[in-house]
């Protein structure tokens, strides 16, 4: 079990470095959508469930039908949540980018409270 887990969550920490260079001005969400979960296919993984790219006012788990033709602009928030699975056994990671590439104090805050958090349960 623990070893399905690890290599869930090896695939989701590799997708998640490959799929960051796409979020740029003019890119297709369901490009970026196919990539993910075509990735996490090609590592070995499952599909735990569909990737989630969520822009600016949608708070969540929007997932692009197949003839969407949605792109990002700039000064979108986008939030990518994927996951994947081996034998059931689920790795689920999701972050938040602003397409100007310039991080901003919100974007900035989030990240600290995270560190913060893991850093508090490791000790």
């Amino acid at each position: 079990m623990y070893d399905e887990y690890r290599k869930a969550g090896e695939i989701t920490k590799v997708v998640k470095k490959e799929v960051e260079p796409l979020l740029k001005e003019g890119t297709k969400v369901l490009d970026i959508a196919e990539f993910v979960e075509n990735r996490i296919k090609s590592l070995g993984g499952e599909l735990a469930f569909p990737c989630n790219i969520s822009i600016n006012e949608i708070a969540a788990h929007y997932s692009p039908p197949i003839y969407d033709e949605t792109v990002l602009h700039n000064g979108d928030y986008v939030k990518v949540d994927m996951g994947a699975h081996i034998n059931g056994y689920i790795a689920d990671t999701a972050f938040t980018v602003k397409i100007d590439k310039e991080k901003d104090d919100m974007i900035k805050a989030s990240e600290e409270a995270l560190e913060n958090a893991i850093s508090m349960i490791k000790a």
